[in-house]
């Protein structure tokens, strides 16, 4: 079965010919803006040439072709994240409270749990990949951002997840699929599509569906989404599933034309690109029966860290390592990748603060460096600028966004930016 007849399994043939056409199409591309770090007013000044998604949260279309998002500086330094249209409306729908916790099940390379984190600073997001480089990825991207609410971890929950029986609030499962929905994105995927792939997934997608729901709390919410078009990884998926759990409905979500449903499962939302003006997505919103409440108790936060303003719960030492978190929740049977925000660490009595830590605070009382200094730095050559300081660590910004630490010894500012950033 080739792909097109697959599709007119569930599709009427017209639709069909016009969503292959659209597969031909050059892909699209948005973003979402981090305002802790850049207003939208300046960043549309700069970019004047994107495009407001009016439905999403700071979100932005762009052509690639006038602004190479993905090369800049303010990308490697935490300004803006790149995330299809498509990916942040999945979660787009979900209303968040204060403390909320969040498991984000399949998340690398972590366009989901950021799009949340962004938009609700106040939960407690734990996010998790089952392949660590995805999760070292995953880590990366959260310490650019300078996020403080995410806590990313590296697991197979299928051997965990009955540790965790009705423990969170909500539950994004952006499941592992055949991929026909990126077929724009990856000529790889394209190529590499069978049916027999479809089947093989669809059969993943039922056993996370189930340690998903498992630790899902009663009046919960479980996020269901694939970047596939094929109806038994979609509908069939949550049909079935439905059947079997007489305690869980599906929740309809605010419709709107651009969205595709099928008769037998009008609450799920197709996204098609010759519907939708994004990448294709399959998104499901499943609730579980009961009242949700919230078990986790929140402690007075500090307001600093050797002298490092933050505004977290707690400061964990684990071997010279200091963490900043908001999160009391046991992390036993778990391989932690980070908790929370990585504020440094120290060694024979001397502290080294983190790129993480200058991603997370603001450019106040930063060394501003002019546009030759910021070349030298991101390319991570020793700058040399006398300045009326202690010799020590600080944090040195190029047009009020923050780069990273130097250490400051005599007149010379030492480098510490990332050698996988420098350029």
């Amino acid at each position: 079965m080739d792909f097109k007849e697959h599709l007119l399994k569930y599709l009427p043939s017209d639709f069909v010919d016009e969503l292959l056409i659209s597969l031909e199409k050059p892909r699209t591309n948005s973003l979402i803006l981090n305002t802790n770090k850049i207003k939208e007013e300046e960043f549309i000044n700069m970019f004047p040439n994107i495009q407001k998604n009016e439905n999403l949260y700071n979100s932005y279309s762009y052509d690639k072709n006038i602004y190479p998002f993905g090369k800049s500086y303010l990308f490697d330094n935490g300004a803006y994240y790149i995330i299809d249209k498509s990916s942040q409306l999945t979660t787009s729908f979900l209303e968040v409270n204060d403390n909320d916790l969040i498991l984000d099940l399949c998340a690398a390379p972590g366009g989901k749990t950021i799009s949340l984190a962004l938009k609700y600073p106040n939960a407690n997001i734990i996010s998790n990949d089952l392949s660590l480089q995805r999760a070292l990825t995953l880590s990366s991207n959260i310490e650019k951002l300078g996020l403080s609410n995410v806590y990313v971890i590296n697991n197979d929950f299928s051997k965990i997840y009955k540790n965790f029986p009705e423990t969170f609030d909500s539950i994004i499962l952006d499941a592992p699929c055949s991929g026909s929905a990126m077929f724009r994105k990856s000529t790889e995927m394209k190529n590499d599509w069978n049916y027999k792939k479809v089947l093989a997934f669809s059969k993943i997608q039922q056993e996370l569906l189930e340690i998903a729901f498992f630790m899902l709390k009663p009046g919960g919410f479980l996020v269901y989404s694939t970047c596939s078009f094929s109806y038994e990884e979609d509908d069939e998926n949550i049909l079935n599933f439905l059947k079997k759990h007489k305690n869980c409905k599906v929740f309809a979500l605010k419709d709107d034309k651009t969205f595709y449903h099928t008769q037998e499962l009008k609450e799920g939302i197709h996204l098609f690109p010759n519907l939708f003006d994004g990448e294709g997505q399959f998104i499901c919103y499943l609730k579980k029966d009961g009242n949700i409440t919230n078990n986790l108790t929140k402690n007075n936060p500090k307001t600093t860290f050797k002298s490092y303003p933050i505004n977290l719960n707690y400061i964990e030492e684990n071997k010279g390592i200091y963490y900043g978190y908001n999160l009391n929740f046991n992390f036993k049977n778990m391989h932690l990748i980070r908790k929370g925000l990585l504020i440094g660490e120290e060694n024979k009595g001397i502290f080294k603060p983190s790129f993480h830590l200058a991603h997370y605070l603001s450019c106040t009382n930063t060394i501003s460096l002019n546009e030759e200094e910021f070349k030298k730095y991101i390319h991570g050559d020793e700058i040399s600028k006398n300045l009326n300081l202690k010799n020590d660590y600080y944090i040195v910004s190029y047009k009020n966004l923050n780069l990273g630490f130097i250490k400051y010894t005599n007149g010379k500012l030492k480098n510490l930016y990332p050698k996988g950033l420098r350029h």
